[in-house]
């Protein structure tokens, strides 16, 4: 993953937290507020699968300091 998609991904994540922080305050219609449930659940899962992913390339990008350790 280059720097940039790693920005792209912390972005994304403080766009969908601010996102759900202004959601909190609303005062929603019935319908509206349906249709902002199913968005929290989509948002709730791509938060799980960025999480995922930054936590996958810290670990990768740990791999060659943890072996030069060994050495």
């Amino acid at each position: 993953m280059t720097a940039e998609n790693f920005v792209d991904l912390i972005e994304e994540m403080i766009d969908i937290k601010i996102q759900q922080h202004a959601g909190s305050n609303l005062k929603p219609t019935p319908e509206i507020a349906e249709v902002l449930a199913e968005k929290k659940m989509t948002d709730t899962r791509r938060l799980k699968q960025i999480r995922a992913e930054l936590i996958r390339t810290l670990n990768e990008a740990d791999t060659p300091a943890q072996q030069w350790q060994g050495v």
